[in-house]
């Protein structure tokens, strides 16, 4: 499964890349979504990664997502979650330029951080 985490707010953005975050349930900051991978969904993550982070995500913090919702999560469904403790490294640089932004390899990480 895949996770995308909404990373950067509302202000100035692209008409497309505002109706890309709403096809992907993605409307406020710190927001997870979790789905199935394909081609599709990683063309529609690829086209708003400047503003989300996203990766595999594992069983285990599948489960914790799960818990803080109260019940068991489908693909295309919505976590909000709180703030990472110790907050986001830099959010306007890519994950390999050190900042939060992109493809991440593990993604488990930030999320334990928010949960």
């Amino acid at each position: 499964m895949i996770a995308a985490v909404r990373v950067r707010g509302p202000v100035d953005l692209n008409e497309t890349v505002n109706n890309t975050l709403d096809n992907i349930n993605l409307n406020t900051k710190n927001q997870v979504v979790v789905f199935e991978e394909n081609e599709a969904i990683m063309g529609m993550m690829n086209s708003v990664k400047d503003y989300i982070t996203y990766g595999e995500i594992s069983d285990e913090v599948v489960e914790k997502l799960e818990e803080r919702k109260g019940e068991s999560l489908e693909s295309g469904d919505t976590v909000n979650l709180s703030p990472p403790s110790g907050g986001f490294e830099d959010t306007k640089r890519n994950t390999g330029q050190g900042g939060s932004l992109g493809k991440r390899e593990n993604i488990d990480e930030l999320l334990e951080r928010m949960v």
